[in-house]
């Protein structure tokens, strides 16, 4: 049993955000004594991170969807420690329409983690709307866009006499600084100096003991370290992690769980690198941009041909989403141009115009491999950012006719349009460390 202090917090309005706001409270709990950690309430990847700036880590990520009780208990009981405070952002269930939900939710997490629960309230949506019935089951009040202080008092008396609910803190409109928020590029974090000017407009109006203590009212965690992880059997397991500004979507907990298992990460760069780095049993493709910089990574010709060579001597590769692009022959951008690439699969990855979106896909093997036995079941997000249209022969590892081009196979090379959090499946991330035999090459109906 582990005691650990932690809450949710999460807007309870339909259509109100909460970044400013987050983004201000782990800047100010930054500056005292409670030691953040940020988690998301959910494995898709959020637009911007500001525990990278902040606290110098990226934020980790828990689903109650992707995730089962036992495995959020573990993500959460890894990610901090005891003198840490976890923080678990996200939107209630009173925010969101039924239909609009998201797969993952905040009031399960809530529920399975015993988190009390801060809500954000956005003051000028409620003059505007008029003070609706108490949102359930929430234990405090973080209130946003207050114009001053005789504001805020007025704000913080009504709300503690009509809800029942005390008011921890307030942040005012900080016109300028939410001005420099919204600008932040989608899939970047915001700077420090932002979320330090941010947190300082918070931390004089926060009420610390009170928010301490209800952090501190959570019940121990029942979390027992797994024995795998203390006694790697495969010693100077080395593993070799495509991390440069064309690929740096990773879950941070998925390569601290590598690490806990025995395994060395070896960086190497798609960009720049002129090899996969020696002597490695898997090579790791996470998520990213290849489209902002294709004509680079299509002139590193180098790495391009080590990753073949070792492809071809049976080593295995995983790659997922913008990784899986990668490896196929060519990626076409919404322009029109082809830009090749390494041709491990026999595929074009086509790149859709719109924007993609973080879509939760459950997929189960119809075929064994390395990664995974037939019949087991993931859950992840899918990338529908790519359109994957094969040219040649391959396996589909998937076993439902609606998700051939979801997971997708050549010899020990293997790519998913689904992003999945080993840390969630830790079945999948023991398979790393598990000797293996070449993919079957008689697959019938798996054959695209």
């Amino acid at each position: 049993m582990r005691q650990l202090p932690r809450f949710a917090v999460g807007t309870v309005q339909p259509g109100v955000g909460r970044e400013p706001l987050v983004w201000a409270l782990v800047s100010a709990l930054s500056e005292t004594a409670d030691s953040p950690v940020l988690f998301r309430s959910s494995c898709s990847f959020a637009p911007h991170d500001p525990s990278k700036p902040v606290l110098g880590r990226a934020s980790r990520h828990l689903d109650s969807w992707a995730m089962s009780r036992s495995d959020a208990i573990a993500a959460l009981a890894r990610g901090a420690t005891a003198s840490d405070t976890a923080i678990v952002e996200g939107t209630f269930d009173a925010a969101t329409k039924t239909k609009d939900r998201p797969a993952s939710s905040l009031d399960r997490l809530c529920e399975w983690l015993d988190l009390p629960r801060l809500a954000i309230a956005d003051v000028r949506a409620l003059a505007r709307q008029g003070i609706a019935r108490r949102p359930s089951r929430i234990d405090a009040l973080l209130l946003d866009r207050v114009r001053n202080s005789y504001e805020a008092a007025y704000w913080q008396t009504t709300l503690e006499a009509l809800w029942k609910t005390p008011v921890v803190g307030w942040l005012d409109e900080a016109t300028s600084l939410r001005a420099l928020s919204e600008a932040v590029p989608r899939g970047t974090s915001p700077s420090r100096e932002l979320c330090a000017a941010l947190g300082q407009r918070l931390l004089p109006t926060l009420r610390l003991p009170m928010l301490r203590q209800l952090a501190c009212r959570a019940a121990p965690l029942a979390f027992e370290p797994e024995s795998w992880l203390i006694h790697s059997d495969r010693p100077g397991f080395r593993i070799a992690v495509a991390i440069d500004e064309a690929y740096c979507g990773y879950y941070p907990e998925t390569l601290d769980l590598l690490e806990a298992a025995g395994a060395e990460l070896c960086d190497f760069s798609p960009l720049r690198s002129e090899a996969i780095p020696d002597n490695v049993d898997v090579v790791y493709f996470g998520c990213g941009h290849p489209e902002r910089d294709p004509e680079k990574l299509a002139a590193n010709h180098c790495l391009k041909q080590s990753l073949r060579c070792y492809a071809a001597a049976g080593g295995r590769i995983y790659a997922e989403g913008s990784g899986l692009a990668y490896l196929c022959r060519e990626i076409v951008l919404p322009s029109g141009r082809t830009i090749p690439m390494t041709g491990l699969l026999p595929a074009t990855a086509r790149r859709l115009p719109q924007s993609s979106v973080a879509e939760p896909a459950e997929v189960t093997f119809g075929v064994s491999s390395w990664l995974a036995p037939a019949r087991v079941s993931l859950r992840g997000y899918r990338h529908t950012g790519w359109q994957i249209e094969p040219r040649g022969p391959m396996l589909t590892y998937a076993s439902g006719a609606d998700q051939r081009l979801d997971l997708l196979g050549r010899g020990n090379v293997i790519g998913s349009r689904v992003l999945i959090n080993l840390a969630a499946n830790r079945h999948l991330l023991r398979r790393f460390f598990e000797p293996y035999a070449p993919a079957p090459s008689s697959a019938g109906r798996n054959h695209l």
